[in-house]
């Protein structure tokens, strides 16, 4: 069969090619109707686009360059699917690597990606200087991470950390417990810890960190945390104890070993995560968690990269009360 062009997609569904190549560049400013009409056109005259020739002809393609520093977490599995969401809406495609371990390796990574042309890089990583970002010929939005002149989102960590705070504070909890995998204070996360301290000034108050959380998922996370668990209830006894945890993939695992010992939440401990992950919603006992509103994030990393501006937004925290928490009532409720 001859190769189709543009111009027998036109004539099939009646638009202009103009129009067709609206569809497949910037398909976001094309009416549904228009866009249904030009897909079946495409499957009718059975059309495969040639992403070689395009990315020769103009210079770029339609990919996304994506580096998380891995991928144990609800959080990154979120923002990806988010990500691909909006992403589809422009007709993108993404490259996902893991983040190495060392600076060489990751700028050889990313210089694999600048040989397909990206259109740009979201990077979830800390492994690169705002200075090596800065260097990288591509427009570069990071989540999660401070500094540099290039597009950061990050949450409003310091309030997330209040809520959980306050809100242990209002239910009468004794001891308050921050537990959590690593951090760096010049990590945005670091400031959960800030707010959850300043929340807690004056009270009992403790912080465990424990590097096998990492990867919550492992046997030696599970041993970990039955051990932290263990020292905690012998320490503190019958006095009714708060957890913060630094993502709620570590609430998981903490609630999993209250219900194997027996331990009652929320009646003796309260448990709250960090980001409102599926893995919060379904748990055995839906968990509390400081809600980063994910699907805002990736919409703005997206966005971003069209309309390119070295500068830092701020995602808002929000609190989700669940059954992990005394509440008042049986409905589930949010607070800004």
């Amino acid at each position: 069969m001859d190769k189709v062009k543009f111009t027998d997609i036109s004539k099939k569904c009646g638009v202009s090619p103009t129009t067709i190549s609206r569809y497949f560049n910037h398909p976001e400013l094309l009416s549904q109707n228009t866009r249904n009409a030009i897909e079946r056109a495409i499957q009718e005259l059975n059309y495969t686009q040639n992403n070689l020739a395009r990315m020769l002809s103009t210079g770029q393609s339609n990919l996304v360059g994506v580096i998380f520093p891995h991928l144990h977490l609800s959080f990154y599995t979120e923002i990806l699917n988010q990500l691909v969401k909006h992403g589809q809406q422009k007709g993108w495609h993404f490259i996902v690597y893991t983040s190495p371990k060392t600076r060489d390796e990751e700028l050889h990574l990313i210089n694999d990606l600048l040989a397909y042309q990206i259109k740009g890089l979201i990077l979830l990583s800390h492994v690169l200087s705002p200075e090596d970002i800065e260097s990288l010929p591509v427009p570069v939005i990071s989540i999660e991470r401070i500094g540099g002149r290039f597009k950061q989102i990050n949450n409003d960590n310091f309030t997330g950390g209040k809520l959980a705070g306050n809100l242990l504070i209002r239910n009468n909890c004794d001891v308050f417990l921050h537990i959590n995998n690593d951090y760096q204070e010049d990590w945005p996360s670091f400031k959960r810890i800030l707010g959850f301290e300043l929340a807690v000034k004056g009270l009992p108050y403790e912080m465990y960190i424990e590097n096998d959380f990492t990867d919550p998922y492992s046997p030696a996370a599970s041993l970990s945390m039955e051990q932290l668990l263990n020292k905690i209830t012998k320490k503190y006894g019958r006095k009714k104890i708060g957890v913060f945890c630094s993502n709620d993939d570590i609430a998981r695992l903490f609630e999993r070993y209250c219900i194997r010992s027996s331990i009652k939440i929320p009646q003796n401990i309260e448990l709250i995560g960090y980001d409102n992950s599926t893995v919060s919603e379904y748990a055995v006992y839906p968990i509390t968690s400081i809600a980063q509103n994910i699907p805002m994030m990736a919409q703005i990393a997206i966005e971003s990269l069209e309309n390119y501006i070295p500068c830092e937004s701020i995602v808002p925290a929000t609190l989700i009360e669940r059954d992990s928490t005394s509440r008042p009532d049986c409905e589930e409720t949010s607070r800004p």
